[in-house]
């Protein structure tokens, strides 16, 4: 019996009820969007929009499980952007298909967290990125204001998705870094200030594309593997004493008489 209701409590640490918004569900909500966006491209704008109302029916079906307000909010406003995308004629298929491209890279982020699709849009970013750099050190303001325009369309792309499964500082920092680009008091700044901002720049969206989930998973993955084996090992030895000794006693009674 003990040893049953330790098995249940390992599973209960390792595979919580929260999982399950990674699960089953989750790969029907990843296709859902995928196909979407397809149809999407392909101009079935009405087929499309069925399906991300079909997406909001089934995400309402376990929305509660999601303990994270900041996931469910991006995956809310995503989704309703999408949503007016396909049903409004008046939007540009160009500004259709990024929004539905949004969504679909958001509903992967959560799906995905070590290799979500957004990190493959690292060359796309950077990219542009490189582009503001060259016009930069030209001194060549037209040209760095069309590369910045470029780089904001393909960031705002996976800014959602950045936000559910990146580091939330690092986010930060990027987001810091591109306000002070928009902002006008950085043309007045010397040349070699603004390339100074743009090179820890670079350096920031380097780590954002970096692969650092997995490390920070496994140690505390570990951490509760460690601390339930030695759980189990401390129950075992404690049932094993109380059997000696209930043996012990026993003879010591047996031998009395």
């Amino acid at each position: 019996m003990r040893i049953r209701l330790i098995a249940m409590f390992i599973m209960i640490c390792l595979f919580p009820y929260t999982v399950y918004a990674n699960g089953l569900e989750w790969d029907k909500l990843d296709q859902i969007s995928d196909e979407a966006l397809q149809l999407t491209k392909n101009d079935r704008l009405q087929e499309a929009k069925q399906l991300l109302e079909y997406f909001e029916k089934q995400f309402a079906l376990f929305r509660e499980d999601i303990h994270s307000m900041d996931v469910i909010y991006v995956l809310t406003a995503t989704h309703e952007e999408a949503l007016r995308a396909v049903t409004a004629s008046s939007v540009p298929t160009e500004q259709r298909i990024n929004q539905l491209t949004q969504f679909r890279l958001a509903v992967d982020a959560v799906h995905s967290k070590h290799q979500p699709l957004w990190k493959e849009m690292k060359y796309a970013v950077m990219s542009a990125f490189d582009k503001m750099k060259q016009a930069m050190e030209q001194e060549d303001e037209q040209s760095f204001q069309q590369a910045f325009h470029q780089f904001l369309q393909r960031y705002e792309l996976i800014e959602p998705s950045v936000k559910i499964n990146a580091d939330r500082e690092q986010v930060q920092r990027v987001s810091a870094h591109i306000s002070l680009l928009e902002a006008p008091a950085f043309r007045q700044l010397h040349a070699t200030e603004r390339m100074k901002e743009l090179r820890q720049m670079e350096e920031d969206l380097q780590v954002l594309f970096a692969d650092g989930k997995k490390e920070t998973t496994l140690p505390s993955l570990w951490w509760v593997m460690t601390s339930i084996g030695g759980m189990i090992i401390m129950t075992l030895t404690y049932v094993g004493w109380r059997k000696y000794r209930g043996e012990k006693e026993g003879k010591m009674v047996r031998d009395k008489q």
